[in-house]
């Protein structure tokens, strides 16, 4: 049976997992939403967030901040890659609990700077791998 193009794998870049305590907020035409980051690459991040009214979100012009600490980067151009609700065994789970994945658009070579640096901070480093992910330069073009 062949896998849906749904389903096939479209990153260009190598995920990391982010600990706790990174916040992504999405700007928006409408309200904006604030959740947390569940992990992170070059190309674009997953994050979890509350949808409590079940409200219509417009992810048209959508840009993101991402905090940490003390590190931000902001207004990063991005798309949406797909939005869908947490599924979970657990019978008190929360309904509004969603996950939406979204890719960065069009970067600047200082964004992509940035990027680069709040992802070698951010990310969660693995047993066995560097403190630092290292994420290669920019190739020149």
């Amino acid at each position: 049976m062949a896998e849906s193009s749904e389903n096939q794998e479209r990153r260009q870049h190598p995920r990391s997992p982010v600990p706790s305590g990174v916040i992504a907020v999405l700007i928006t035409t409408s309200p904006e939403i604030i959740g947390s980051v569940n992990d992170i690459s070059l190309g674009g991040a997953k994050i979890t967030y509350h949808n409590p009214k079940n409200r219509e979100i417009d992810y048209s012009k959508l840009k993101v901040d991402l905090i940490s600490d003390d590190r931000f980067v902001e207004a990063i151009p991005c798309s949406n890659a797909w939005d869908h609700a947490v599924e979970t065994r657990d019978s008190v789970a929360v309904i509004d609990l969603r996950q939406c994945g979204i890719q960065f658009n069009s970067l600047t070579p200082n964004q992509q700077f940035l990027l680069r640096g709040f992802i070698n901070h951010c990310a969660a480093q693995e047993p066995g791998h560097p403190t630092q992910l290292n994420i290669p330069p920019i190739s020149s073009r």
